[in-house]
């Protein structure tokens, strides 16, 4: 009797995954950024690129580092003439496919009752944070400033933006903050605006990055390479940024396809398999 292998292929798809889309670590300068209105105008004026020790621009060093480098601003207000914020431009980002993307960033300052708030009367010190897409209006999401609308504070996140600080007190002890941005397009512009007017006050900001669940490429052209009683053995397209994909399967190509086996190749070999049976597979891409 002649026996038959029956194989049949369903369509493939692909799942979101998450990944670093940008970071800016501030380890070569100007990868991923630009700065507005910075420089250094004396040791203790100052916004720039800057290190531990760095004799250039006198500051307190800042725990929690990575890496070398980060971003160091003091007494902007003070020097003459230039009574604007110094601004961090992170270069455009394309959220395509993206729901959402997580902005992560490190932070500190020097801890010392020095800070005014954005709400005072008497003067204001802060770091924003702001975001648009495709051009669109700038939207605040992250603030830090002083805690009191009446004297020098410290300086704290400000959880409401209502422009006070009533969150996380900064110190010279980096700390993480991650802030969701739900995604309206699909060209992401980033901003962080900076401004202190005293010479005590010193910010830190390190290491920013953007993640999200962006869409790998779908695996295409799925095929069947060879059939026997014993095995089937498909193949597929690699993924760019793939490094393992799901292999799923039924008996039916309407009901419910469950994982099977995962593969670091674009191939896969099925072993489990019966003569005069009909099997029905996709592939996933994953990192």
């Amino acid at each position: 009797m002649r026996k038959i292998f029956m194989l049949n292929i369903l369509v493939a798809i692909f799942l979101l995954n998450a990944q670093s889309i940008l970071s800016v670590d501030f380890e070569t300068d100007g990868q991923n950024y630009t700065l507005s209105n910075g420089g250094i105008f004396s040791t203790e004026d100052y916004i720039t690129r800057s290190f531990n020790g760095n004799a250039s621009a006198n500051h307190i060093n800042f725990n929690g580092i990575q890496g070398t480098y980060y971003l160091a601003g003091r007494d902007i207000h003070g020097q003459t003439g230039f009574e604007i914020p110094g601004q961090l431009n992170i270069a455009d980002i394309n959220v395509t496919g993206a729901d959402t993307v997580d902005v992560t960033l490190l932070i500190g300052a020097r801890s010392a009752n020095e800070f005014e708030s954005v709400a005072g009367n008497f003067g204001s010190d802060y770091i924003y944070g702001e975001y648009s897409f495709n051009g669109t209006d700038w939207t605040k999401f992250t603030q830090f400033t002083g805690s009191s609308s009446s004297a020098e504070s410290a300086i704290s996140e400000d959880t409401d933006l209502n422009g006070t600080g009533d969150g996380t007190v900064l110190s010279e002890s980096m700390k993480q903050f991650v802030y969701p941005i739900p995604v309206t397009g699909t060209t992401l512009k980033l901003r962080f605006a900076i401004y202190n007017s005293s010479s005590q006050e010193v910010f830190a900001l390190d290491n920013v990055i953007i993640s999200g669940e962006v869409p790998l490429s779908s695996p295409q052209n799925l095929i069947t390479v060879s059939v026997t009683s014993s095995e089937a053995n498909i193949s597929w397209d690699s993924v760019s940024g793939a490094t393992v994909y799901n292999i799923y399967r039924s008996d039916d190509p309407y009901g419910t396809f469950t994982r099977i086996d995962t593969s670091d190749i674009n191939s896969y070999k099925d072993t489990d398999v019966a003569v005069g049976n009909k099997y029905f597979y996709y592939v996933t891409a994953d990192n």
